[in-house]
């Protein structure tokens, strides 16, 4: 059992006594561990944007480009290249407001609506970057297929299309299994602090 968990129990059996005290103590520690785990979310974003440039420039030395123009798929490509990192900054400058927001606001009431500001960043920052994966490999794949089957049989055209389906299914649990571990830990953890802020609150 950790500190917080010791300190909150001495507090519940405490809190008719010295309630305001404990609290204190309380309060301040779910400010700490809070801020540091907006700052964690802040520094991940970070290296997960320096990961995918760093896979952006390795399909420079392969055959990806030429797949992506054999498709004439060039326009599209760059549309989304541009709307992606957009977006990835927008949200990485969101996750380092919520930081600096959550790191000096010092109330309760405060601290409990950058935890809940900070947890519906993170969902919607995961379901950005789930929508974007859906349409890139929806285009991808239904104008690779288009072009690779064109002369196919129904039933291999049949049979490509499960596949497709079939995988396209796979990597999204992945890439959504990938998010869980990521950044679904720490949300966790900051709803928890949010749960203990609230039953200090309601005690006050």
């Amino acid at each position: 059992m950790d500190e917080l968990e010791l300190l909150k129990q001495d507090w519940k059996r405490q809190e008719k006594s010295l309630p305001h005290v404990k609290a204190e103590e309380i309060r301040k520690m779910m400010h700490k561990k809070s801020t540091s785990i907006v700052k964690w979310i802040f520094l991940i974003s970070i290296a997960e944007f320096l990961f995918w440039i760093g896979i952006e420039a390795l399909s420079l030395f392969d055959d990806s480009l030429d797949v992506i123009k054999d498709l004439n798929l060039e326009i599209f490509y760059r549309i989304s290249l541009v709307v992606n990192y957009t977006a990835i900054f927008i949200f990485i400058y969101l996750f380092y407001r919520n930081y600096k927001k959550i790191s000096v606001n010092d109330s309760i009431r405060g601290l409990m609506r950058n935890i809940i500001i900070t947890r519906k960043t993170v969902k919607a920052y995961v379901l950005f970057n789930l929508v974007i994966f859906s349409i890139s490999f929806g285009v991808i794949a239904y104008t690779g297929l288009d072009d690779m089957l064109g002369a196919e049989s129904t039933e291999v055209k049949v049979y490509s299309i499960i596949f497709m389906v079939i995988f396209f299914v796979v990597v999204l649990l992945l890439i959504i299994g990938f998010y869980v571990l990521l950044y679904g830990i720490l949300t966790k953890k900051l709803y928890r602090n949010y749960k203990t802020l609230k039953e200090i609150d309601k005690n006050d």
